[in-house]
């Protein structure tokens, strides 16, 4: 369990609101406050936040499955799959081997992380080819092994699509979920399903299911130009401060 559990609770809940509105940002907010305070280890979160992400998918998405885009899913679930459970053996080797270089790993992700963020992608007109969505599900499936942070290659990938904001931040949300779902077995059968890690997502859950309702019913008055503005500082400052911690360990 977190050394300090009302900290971890807020980290869950600031960065469930954040991948409520925006499609991602759970993981990348949780992941940073616990390596930056020290109160749990990098798998264990990332175990835990598997189990958060169902709750999330759950809560959000099955009322509106109809507006999810399942090819695109697909497609992204073709080259992430077979990555994440590589991201999944690599955490492990590093935990135990280079636990400094695994910090550094995730301190430069929440800063490319920023740089996705910091601007929209140029809209393209018609859909990408299935290999852009299986390269980019592969690169975002590996850090979804390795972190469960999966977003910054969908995400982008995903924004550059002719397809409906909401359709794109419900698939996203919907992906996210089954990679954590596939993730947690994959762990599982590795034998590092540990108590403590599903004791740590198991106590976020009430907290997930209230957020991520609430961040659906009641959206930031905010411009997305402003609301992507607001999370690029987030995550440009959360990558800087893991990564110095990283240099400096």
């Amino acid at each position: 369990m977190p050394e300090s559990i009302p900290l971890f609770l807020a980290a869950v809940a600031v960065g469930c609101y954040i991948q409520t509105v925006t499609g991602f940002a759970l993981g990348i907010f949780v992941l940073t406050v616990v390596t930056l305070t020290q109160v749990a280890s990098i798998p264990v979160t990332a175990t835990a936040l598997n189990i958060m992400n169902l709750m999330l998918g759950a809560v959000v998405v099955l009322p509106r499955l109809r507006q999810v885009d399942w090819r695109l899913i697909a497609l992204s679930l073709l080259g992430g799959m077979p990555a994440m459970a590589v991201g999944v053996l690599l955490l492990g080797y590093l935990d135990r081997n280079a636990e400094h270089v695994l910090h550094l790993l995730l301190g430069l992700l929440i800063f490319a992380a920023g740089a996705v963020m910091s601007r929209r992608p140029n809209q393209r007109d018609t859909l990408s080819s299935p290999p852009a969505f299986i390269g980019a599900g592969a690169l975002g499936g590996f850090f979804g092994g390795l972190f469960s942070i999966g977003g910054p290659p969908v995400v982008y990938q995903f924004y550059r699509q002719p397809v409906a904001a909401t359709t794109l931040r419900l698939t996203l949300v919907t992906l996210f979920a089954i990679t954590s779902l596939g993730r947690l077995i994959v762990v599982a059968l590795n034998g590092d399903l540990t108590s403590e890690a599903l004791h740590t997502g198991l106590i976020g859950l009430p907290l997930v299911a209230l957020v991520s309702w609430l961040g659906h019913r009641y959206p930031p008055r905010l411009s997305e130009r402003t609301m992507r503005r607001l999370v690029f500082l987030l995550l440009m400052f959360s990558g800087a401060a893991v990564t110095l911690l990283a240099l400096l360990g």
